[in-house]
């Protein structure tokens, strides 16, 4: 509502200025002017919220700071901090233990005044059987993104981590803005066949190997805006996969 007050104000003011009694040099001018800026500053508050969905695939986790109690998860646990590493982009996810699937996302334009938006994060997921008994579907949570530039960046995604969670299906990710979804990205994992687990079981093990982490441009809506970390052995040959890093929660 703060951001309508002040459009209103400003029609009123061109309202009694065309309506006025009296000499009216450059009033014409004077209100076209105010109207057209009114205009454009209605506009930009209609502007429609969008959301786009980068680097999604199969990833690796390259660090962590281990595994955490959260109740708001599908099974409880996360992982905080992780890094990962993308390696391959597809919407097709092994079920190797190891596996991650990851997407990045962009979502705007936000208001630039709430410094933080708060955006529903929800998961769906085939039905698995955890520990204790109970079945899990998916979940459902509230994250918090960093604006800037009227726009915010983050990732969201899973780690295959436990037999249980080798299920088969659609994932879907969805990201919110209050009643908006902005954000609608599937996954279907499928069982591999022996060559696959062979070519992707080493690669899945090379973690710990973050080495720097990128600074971003600044720039609107600029791709190296996009969480980054360099991987790489010390004294090895440089990774044949693209690397890649995205800073936040996870499942």
């Amino acid at each position: 509502m703060k951001y309508l007050i002040p459009v209103a104000l400003l029609l009123a003011l061109c309202g009694c200025e065309r309506n006025s009694p009296g000499p009216q040099d450059n009033a014409g001018g004077v209100a076209t002017t105010e109207r057209a800026a009114t205009e454009k500053a209605a506009d930009d508050l209609d502007q429609t919220l969008k959301g786009h969905v980068g680097r999604a695939g199969l990833y690796r986790l390259v660090r962590s700071g281990g595994v955490i109690d959260d109740p708001s998860t599908s099974t409880g646990k996360s992982v905080l901090k992780p890094v990962v590493e993308l390696v391959r982009s597809t919407d097709r996810i092994p079920l190797i233990k190891g596996v991650q699937m990851y997407l990045q996302f962009r979502v705007w334009p936000l208001p630039e005044q709430t410094g933080y938006a708060d955006l529903r994060r929800v998961l769906k997921h085939p039905a698995m059987t955890l520990p204790d008994g109970s079945v899990s579907t998916g979940s459902d949570y509230m994250i918090k993104g960093k604006v800037s530039a009227s726009q915010a960046i983050g990732y969201t995604g899973y780690g295959l981590d436990e037999d249980y969670e080798l299920v088969e299906g659609d994932w879907v990710f969805e990201i919110w803005y209050q009643d908006i979804k902005l954000i609608d990205q599937k996954f279907t994992t499928f069982r591999p066949d022996e060559a696959e687990i062979a070519k992707l079981e080493p690669i899945l093990a090379l973690g710990n190997r973050a080495v720097g982490q990128s600074e971003p441009t600044g720039k609107p809506f600029s791709k190296f805006d996009f969480p980054r970390i360099t991987v790489g052995v010390p004294n090895a040959p440089e990774s044949a996969f693209p690397a890649d890093e995205a800073a936040g929660n996870a499942d």
